[in-house]
């Protein structure tokens, strides 16, 4: 007859239980946008595995954050605390060939805005607020519904716009596209007028 020692069996009980555990909060983590230079991607973190990680239920995310890579560190926080848990969709994470700028955008269901972020020392900051980073449309306009997402980097510092409006009333919807960009002398982050 084997007799088990309890130090030898506290062990294998941990072996068996310490992975399992670690590898649940892993799973639980949905890895996207890998930066062009593989420091840095985007990382949903949800409450329990999503079914389809390509399209999370927004009531399962806990948390969209960019961290660097491979480690996982939080560099910044993309989804604002009140924003978790509520309903929005169409979550993206666009970055600049240099890796130092991405666009963030997700949608509720009347509004998306995008925010802009850059490096600065090993964290991303915000360089302008969502909100501003629009085109105002003319006074006269009823507008029901706006949508402004990220098309793509120029290059660095430099990002083509969607701005799409729904009108109420039935007159016709808005769609336009609008350049964005770094002034470092202003050290601003604006809508490039158009010539």
């Amino acid at each position: 007859m084997v007799r088990f020692r309890p130090v030898f069996l506290w062990a294998v009980l941990l072996a068996l239980v310490i992975p399992q555990s670690v590898r649940a909060d892993d799973d639980d983590l949905v890895i996207r946008s890998i930066s062009p230079d593989k420091k840095f991607a985007m990382a949903i973190a949800c409450d329990g595995t999503p079914g389809d990680p390509s399209h999370i239920d927004s009531a399962l995310i806990k948390a969209i954050s960019l961290v660097s890579m491979p480690g996982k560190k939080v560099v910044a926080k993309l989804l604002p605390d009140e924003d978790v848990q509520t309903t929005f969709e169409g979550v993206k994470l666009l970055w600049a060939s240099d890796s130092k700028w991405c666009a963030f955008y997700y949608a509720q269901p009347r509004i998306g805005y995008t925010s802009v972020l850059h490096l600065s020392g090993d964290k991303f900051v915000l360089v302008v607020n969502p909100i501003d980073l629009r085109i105002p449309f003319p006074k006269n306009a009823d507008v029901r519904n706006e949508y402004i997402s990220p098309v793509k980097w120029n290059k660095p510092g430099e990002l083509i716009l969607k701005q799409y409006g729904i009108m109420r009333g039935g007159s016709s919807d808005s769609d336009r596209t609008f350049t964005a960009a770094f002034d470092p002398a202003a050290k601003k982050f604006s809508v490039v007028p158009k010539k």
